[in-house]
């Protein structure tokens, strides 16, 4: 038995990939037409998913590295939205932020140490 896929099966593949990215896309634009911190929280939001996702164990250092970039670009990210619109909720994040980073080094975990 072999584990090749198809021709077909690559096709029926990338032709989701390419919906699930123009679906995804398309909902961006309606809540970024509805109110742009919307559209900029659901994208956001998704790249600190994409971040912890890929820094899942089966990955190497170099994918650590990067979840970890992500995640955190997306979490400044909303932190700035929090910011331009209630200046006390963006002090929330950064209060968040702060809090979770001294949890982290006061953990002695060095496993997600780059």
């Amino acid at each position: 038995m072999t584990t090749q896929r198809t021709p077909r099966a690559l096709v029926r593949e990338a032709a989701g990939l390419f919906l699930t990215a123009l679906g995804a896309l398309g909902v961006l634009a309606a809540l970024g037409a509805l109110h742009w911190a919307a559209g900029a929280v659901a994208a956001l939001t998704g790249l600190i998913t994409a971040g912890l996702l890929i820094r899942r164990p089966p990955g190497g250092p170099w994918a650590r590295r990067l979840g970890t970039g992500a995640a955190i670009t997306g979490y400044a990210g909303l932190t700035a939205c929090a910011f331009a619109l209630c200046t006390p909720l963006g002090w929330l994040g950064t209060a968040l932020a702060v809090a979770g980073g001294g949890i982290w080094l006061a953990s002695g975990d060095d496993k997600g140490a780059a």
